[in-house]
């Protein structure tokens, strides 16, 4: 009796541990879209095809495998590569990398508007020949 009651707590402790979190791949792969590829600073780990992204990736798989957070694997490449080598940018970078394409998408088209409108001002009234 006392032996079910161990692997019964030991069942218990490990579902406990487990639920909740991502399964190994799927953390590990959520990880290497957060990244940058650092040889073209283009594609994402996860799917740039070269020597230092395969590189990255089997160290990420390492230090998931060792127990690291994801804030700790983070911190370790924006330490090593900058804040660059972070898909999204965080903080305040964060906000203006998302601001200013509108601004200045919503201020070209206010531009092309006045342009059109004081092109169509400027038109004569009508055709004398």
């Amino acid at each position: 009796m006392r032996g079910k009651q161990g692997v019964v707590a030991v069942v218990l402790a490990l579902a406990a541990s487990l639920w909740g979190q991502p399964p190994q791949k799927e953390r590990i792969r959520s990880l290497e879209e957060k990244l940058i590829a650092p040889c073209c600073w283009s594609e994402s780990v996860a799917s740039h095809r070269s020597e230092i992204a395969a590189e990255m990736r089997a160290e990420i798989s390492r230090m998931v495998a060792e127990g690291r957070t994801d804030r700790e694997i983070l911190d370790y490449y924006k330490a090593k590569y900058g804040p660059r080598i972070l898909m999204e940018p965080e903080g305040e970078l964060r906000v203006w990398a998302y601001t200013i394409p509108v601004v200045a998408t919503v201020a070209g088209l206010a531009f092309v508007i006045w342009v059109i409108r004081r092109m169509l001002r400027q038109q004569p009234a009508g055709g004398t020949v």
